[in-house]
């Protein structure tokens, strides 16, 4: 009962984020307006079966989210927070298995109830530093080839030793993702 009621909550806030942004934008809803689930891979029955904290590798810092997720930088604590803020459920570094059988751990996978799917964010934190780089531009191939898609399906976040997003920052676009989610499936219906 919790669950449910924690899921209505979800889908209540993301539907008035979603209906303010229509207002703000200043369009208009047609009268037979209703949003239907995306036939995505990545549905919620997935994201259920996804289990948070499944890299292995040793984390070393002192970085907590609200989750309370022990995170493994001062960026994925405020992706950590701002999906918090947000109201989103969210599970830290779930791991995720390819098309191909390979494993890979996303920072965060967040559900959408409204629209019956999930999404992936990975943040790269240091593009100042040319390894770090290949390794992730290494990491967004192996995504692309399994049809996991930055800007349908992933959410990229970058940072450097000298520059990291804001958590307002981090809200703002992880709620234009998701309004972009929600408004592609009410255009396939249309």
């Amino acid at each position: 009962m919790h669950k449910q009621l924690l899921l209505y909550n979800n889908c209540h806030t993301l539907k008035k984020l979603y209906f303010n942004e229509i207002k703000r934008r200043h369009l208009n809803i047609p009268g037979s307006f209703s949003i239907k689930n995306d036939n995505s891979d990545f549905n919620l029955a997935f994201w259920n079966t996804l289990v948070p904290c499944s890299n292995s590798h040793e984390i070393r810092t002192d970085y907590y989210d609200d989750y309370g997720y022990h995170v493994r930088s001062r960026g994925e604590m405020l992706i950590g927070n701002s999906l918090k803020v947000l109201g989103l459920e969210a599970k830290y570094e779930p791991c995720l298995v390819l098309k191909n059988g390979r494993k890979i751990h996303p920072d965060y996978s967040f559900p959408i109830p409204l629209i019956g799917r999930c999404f992936f964010i990975e943040f790269i934190g240091m593009t100042d530093k040319e390894e770090y780089i290949n390794f992730n531009y290494g990491k967004t191939d192996e995504y692309m080839r399994n049809g996991v898609l930055p800007n349908r399906d992933l959410i990229l976040l970058c940072g450097s030793e000298t520059y990291l997003p804001s958590q307002d920052t981090i809200k703002r676009i992880i709620s234009a993702f998701i309004n972009t989610a929600v408004e592609s499936i009410y255009n396939k219906r249309s």
